[in-house]
């Protein structure tokens, strides 16, 4: 199962505003790791550059209990794409958040089941909750 989410955000007549936010992640190794893709468009569907992304994540049911380290989604080959990994520290439901600073401050929590995959395989992280967008 893809855990996938597309958001879509009110626009204005600028080119280089957020108007589509869409989180993927796939898990691996033992910690897990979660590998996230961040795909960011404008109104018009075309892809945005130039974005910076920081992803982060918390585990709701154990709030404080685990320190994980946020991280620079880079941007990939296709346009509009950044990719960061997340090292967490056990599976289970992970509160997935994407902090977008440039064209304009924007917040995505997607929540995520997380589980351990077979030796050597990613799998995909499951949606498991409620998604939470807002403006900053």
């Amino acid at each position: 199962m893809l855990a996938v989410l597309g958001v879509t955000l009110s626009s204005t007549s600028s080119a280089q505003t957020i108007a589509k936010i869409k989180l993927e992640c796939l898990s691996f190794g033992s910690e897990p790791m979660l590998e996230c893709t961040v795909h960011l468009s404008n109104g018009h569907g075309t892809p945005l550059s130039g974005s910076r992304v920081i992803l982060s994540a918390s585990m709701p049911s154990m709030p404080m209990a685990h320190s994980i380290r946020p991280v620079v989604a880079l941007p990939i080959e296709k346009p509009g794409d950044y990719r960061g990994t997340l090292e967490l520290e056990m599976p289970g439901v992970w509160a997935i958040q994407a902090d977008i600073s440039k064209p304009r401050r924007e917040r995505l929590v997607q929540s995520l089941r997380v589980e351990l995959c077979e030796s050597g395989k990613r799998c995909l992280a499951q949606h498991a909750g409620q998604t939470n967008k807002s403006h900053r």
